[in-house]
């Protein structure tokens, strides 16, 4: 992460009702990113898709638009199979993952 990386948050954090739900997904947000870069290192390209897909709706649901936008990149771009390219788009996926680490009031 470089110094340009900055915290992210839930566009729902003010938003009572969501912040156990927002607490859960940035726990679980960087097992789920070593999910999506295992099946990228083994060319699992339909679980990685199907990953990618799962992680769009759920960081939505949440508030993480940002996150939400670069998961459906990356599982859009598995249908090129494109190596690079799939691997350059899970590597900005993982630094915005990270960004939101950086927002949770766990992170201090």
């Amino acid at each position: 992460m470089g110094l340009a990386d900055k915290p992210i948050y839930s566009s729902r954090a003010d938003d009572l009702e969501f912040r156990e739900s927002i607490d859960a997904f940035v726990v679980s947000v960087a097992e789920r990113v070593d999910q999506l870069q295992d099946a990228e290192c083994s060319g699992d390209w339909g679980e990685l898709a199907n990953l990618g897909r799962n992680l769009v709706r759920d960081a939505g649901r949440v508030g993480f638009d940002e996150l939400a936008r670069s998961a459906s990149v990356v599982a859009e771009s598995c249908g090129s199979k494109d190596v690079e390219l799939v691997r350059k788009r899970l590597v900005e996926l993982t630094r915005i993952s990270q960004c939101i680490r950086l927002g949770h009031r766990g992170a201090v």
